[in-house]
């Protein structure tokens, strides 16, 4: 429930009130106003609730009763907002799911087929060395072999 949501950290620009939760600026109210009048309160999608989330969370506005109140005077559920954006209880999205693995075989294979090119290359080229041409070749063979995109990397290092 975005609603709930309190914070132990004070965020500049935001002032307390006497109830410990941080008070709204003008320049909060103002972007709040400004950013929810884009939408359409019956129509919300997660994409629209990301947005406003994201754009609320940059300029410092943190969930509290006066935002939840602020939301609902605009015509908006703030609760739904966080839902929508899959907010937790701490204000945070959760993790994107884990990528793929690649197995050992994929890598083996994968270095494999290097070298086969890089053999291949520097024996009909009659040079020990690569050209940059030769290495771009290679690269371009190997991202077409294993239908990888241009911008990927060639062995996934992520944990």
């Amino acid at each position: 429930m975005i609603n709930s949501v309190s914070s132990g950290m004070s965020m500049p620009g935001m002032q307390s009130s006497s109830s410990g939760q941080q008070k709204l600026t003008t320049e909060q109210q103002t972007l709040m106003s400004e950013t929810l009048s884009q939408f359409d309160p019956d129509n919300l999608t997660e994409a629209d609730a990301l947005s406003i989330v994201e754009t609320f969370s940059e300029a410092g506005i943190q969930p509290n009763g006066e935002f939840a109140d602020a939301v609902a005077e605009l015509g908006y559920d703030a609760k739904e907002i966080g839902d929508l954006a899959q907010v937790s209880e701490e204000g945070q999205r959760p993790p994107p799911p884990p990528p793929p693995q690649q197995s050992s075989e994929e890598i083996t294979s994968l270095v494999d087929y290097l070298s086969e090119l890089v053999e291949e290359t520097l024996a009909t080229s009659g040079s020990e060395k690569l050209t940059d041409e030769d290495k771009e070749s290679i690269l371009a063979q190997v991202f077409e072999e294993f239908n990888i995109e241009d911008q990927s990397s060639i062995i996934n290092t992520s944990v």
